[in-house]
């Protein structure tokens, strides 16, 4: 039985623009591919990990892919805790289903273990 190969796909861009949205798209192809996944949301690509509508501007929904790695595929997509902080609010956004909060510590495990580490 061959050895499934792991990446770890860093989403560091938000859905103002395409670039994360195309670090999603990547790691919805890798996982097709065969490849073990997990999605890394930090900074703005944190934004990824909350239920909006980026459809208006981004002709698509990017939401959909984030449910598609982890029901479809059963990727890991972690969202990093420094960026989860949301300053004065009094509840914070929902999340979507299956995102899990993670730390520094989460994020150096996963790098470790993955083959390919992807940045977007």
């Amino acid at each position: 039985m061959a050895r499934t190969r792991s990446v770890l796909v860093v989403v560091g861009s938000g859905p103002d623009g395409e670039r994360g949205w195309l670090g999603l798209r990547t790691a919805l192809a890798l996982g097709v591919a065969g490849f073990d996944v997990t999605v890394w949301l930090t900074g703005p690509g944190a934004l990824f990990g909350q239920r909006l509508d980026a459809r208006s501007w981004l002709g698509g929904d990017p939401g959909a892919d984030v449910d598609g790695l982890i029901d479809d595929l059963d990727a890991r997509v972690l969202v990093d805790e420094r960026s989860t902080s949301d300053g004065e609010a009094a509840s914070p956004p929902p999340r979507r289903t299956g995102i899990h909060v993670a730390g520094t510590a989460d994020y150096r495990s996963a790098a470790s273990a993955a083959e390919l580490v992807l940045a977007f």
